[in-house]
C-alpha cells in the first residue's frame, strides 16, 4: 500500500501543477478533477473516511459541476466542435487519462495485494474502506469511459468528414 499512496502523491503534485500552468480553462479542470482523484485515494489510505466522502462527494462533484458550468460559459456546442472553431479536443484529454490510468490501475493493485488480515480492527472498517476505494474505482472508470467517449467522438467526426 505504500506504493499505491507515493504514485497516488506524486500524481496529485503533478496535477496540481498541471492545473496551475495550464493555459486552457478545460484542461485545468480536467488536471484538477484528476488532482482530486488522487487527493481522495490517498485520504482512502490514510483510514480518514470523512474527508475521503468530502472529496469525492463535494469536491469531485463539484468539479463535474464547474466544468459544465465552464462549458456553458464559453459556449462549446456541437456546432463548435462540428466547426472545428473551439471544443475539448482529444489533446487536451489525453494527459489527464493516463494519469487517470495510472490512479486506477494502483488503486485496483492496492485491493488486490492488501492483506486484510493484518487489520486488527473491525470488520466494518475494512468494509468502510473497501466501500470508498470501490466508489472511487467507479468514479475513475467513469471519468476514463467519457475521455474515450470525448476522444471517439472527434475521431467519428474526423472519419465521417473526410468521407
Amino acid at each position: 500500500m505504500i506504493a499505491v499512496f507515493y504514485i497516488a502523491s506524486i500524481i496529485a503534485v503533478f496535477a496540481s501543477v498541471k492545473v496551475i500552468s495550464s493555459l486552457r480553462i478545460d484542461k485545468a479542470i480536467l488536471y484538477l478533477g484528476i488532482s482530486l482523484f488522487a487527493s481522495a485515494l490517498i485520504f482512502i489510505l490514510l483510514a480518514t473516511y470523512i474527508s475521503t466522502f468530502l472529496y469525492i462527494l463535494l469536491f469531485i462533484g463539484g468539479s463535474v459541476t464547474l466544468f459544465l458550468l465552464v462549458a456553458s460559459v464559453l459556449k462549446i456546442s456541437v456546432d463548435n466542435v462540428e466547426n472545428n472553431k473551439r471544443g475539448i479536443s482529444p489533446k487536451i484529454w489525453l494527459g489527464p487519462l493516463i494519469l487517470a490510468f495510472i490512479l486506477l490501475v494502483a488503486l485496483i493493485y492496492g485491493v488486490v495485494n492488501a492483506n486484510y488480515s493484518e487489520l486488527k480492527e473491525s470488520h466494518e472498517l475494512m468494509h468502510e474502506m473497501s466501500v470508498y476505494a470501490y466508489i472511487l474505482m467507479a468514479e475513475l472508470a467513469i471519468f476514463l469511459l467519457l475521455g474515450a467517449a470525448v476522444i471517439a467522438y472527434h475521431f467519428m467526426h474526423r472519419l465521417m468528414s473526410e468521407k
